[in-house]
């Protein structure tokens, strides 16, 4: 196990990271590392789990915003603290994040990591309307998931949203037949942005199309067919895929001032091309739009967000109980149970 961590941190070391895989390497070695006993060598089983942890966010997310249609009032980070929760619930790390939920709407949701002033999710009011994107991801044995879905708030016909959203889902859908072993990094993003361009829309895809990603968020290989991104803080894109890569495909279209719309999975790289790994989180259109009987009031409910789902509905009491009413209550029950008493010894008597 000591061998198998201090190998993975020797990995860690040599390649050209971003500052948050510098910083778990550092830990690592000082013996700061979260996970006292080393990192898990359970790599692609943990990964599976956090990608089905990340699958019970976005089925949490979407019931949320599936509310605010309803008539319900919540922020982004409100959304954002009843996502974590959930998957927390079912077993992500609570004090190790992937990294914050994102949840960016409206305009938000034109900056590729939402609010920045709030780490992604602020004081914003998600209002009906609002194209909304949610990026999250679990943690498992220090194995991490990064998974997005964009949503709009009640079903929309406005051309330009439905045409951005098909463009990035068709562009996403053309790079799958290439993820494998091999596979010069810089190919997925050429398809995927070639795609985007013909649509109308490639000033408007901003960052390359998928990074690595493992103990951080944010690995090799880059994704991309330039150099470097400034988004991932990465500049590795000339190495092929390989078995042991986990990446993600996400491409996205951000229109400044009104709206984006990202889609992102997750995948292991492996002899026999991949493994797609969030394939059974919908990502279609339908998906995309929330309308009012996709769910029923109060009836969906998983194990992992039940309670607080009644806590955020709230319970109707008709007449409330005042301090004075619990006394009045209180002592006609008394005098109820004395003369109980009473009936019974008479009987007894008898």
């Amino acid at each position: 196990m000591r061998a198998v961590a201090f190998l993975f941190v020797g990995l860690l070391l040599c390649a050209p990271c971003v500052s948050a895989c510098e910083t778990e390497a550092a830990n690592a070695l000082l013996g700061k590392f979260p996970s006292p006993t080393g990192i898990s060598p359970d790599k692609d089983e943990s990964i599976r789990e956090t990608t089905r942890l990340a699958g019970i966010g976005h089925e949490t997310a979407r019931y949320m915003l599936w509310r605010v249609l309803m008539g319900e009032q919540f922020t982004e980070l409100e959304i954002a603290q009843e996502i974590d929760r959930s998957m927390e619930d079912n077993g992500s790390n609570p004090d190790w994040k992937s990294f914050d939920t994102i949840v960016a709407s409206g305009a938000n949701g034109a900056i590729p990591h939402g609010d920045d002033e709030h780490n992604g999710a602020g004081p914003k009011f998600v209002e009906i309307g609002d194209v909304v994107v949610i990026d999250l991801g679990a943690r498992v044995n220090d194995w991490v998931s990064d998974v997005t879905r964009s949503y709009v708030v009640g079903p929309t016909t406005n051309e330009t949203i439905i045409e951005v959203y098909m463009a990035v889902y068709d562009a996403q859908n053309l790079t799958f037949p290439v993820i494998e072993a091999g596979t010069p990094a810089w190919v997925p993003d050429d398809i995927a942005r070639t795609h985007i361009e013909e649509q109308g829309y490639g000033e408007y895809f901003i960052h390359s199309l998928g990074h690595g990603f493992g103990v951080c968020v944010h690995e090799p290989p880059l994704l991309s067919s330039g150099t470097d991104d400034p988004l991932f803080g990465l500049s590795y894109n000339e190495q092929p895929l390989a078995v042991w890569d986990a990446i993600t495909v996400e491409p996205g279209i951000y229109i400044d001032g009104w709206f984006g719309v990202r889609i992102e999975d997750d995948f292991l790289v492996n002899q026999e091309g991949h493994e797609f790994l969030t394939e059974t989180l919908p990502r279609d259109l339908d998906w995309f739009m929330i309308e009012v009987e996709d769910y029923e009031p109060l009836s969906w409910h998983t194990d992992a967000t039940q309670d607080k789902d009644e806590s955020l509905i709230g319970e109707v009491i008709p007449f409330p109980i005042t301090g004075l009413e619990s006394l009045l209550l209180l002592t006609l029950v008394a005098v109820a149970f004395h003369r109980r008493i009473d009936e019974v010894a008479s009987i007894e008597l008898e």
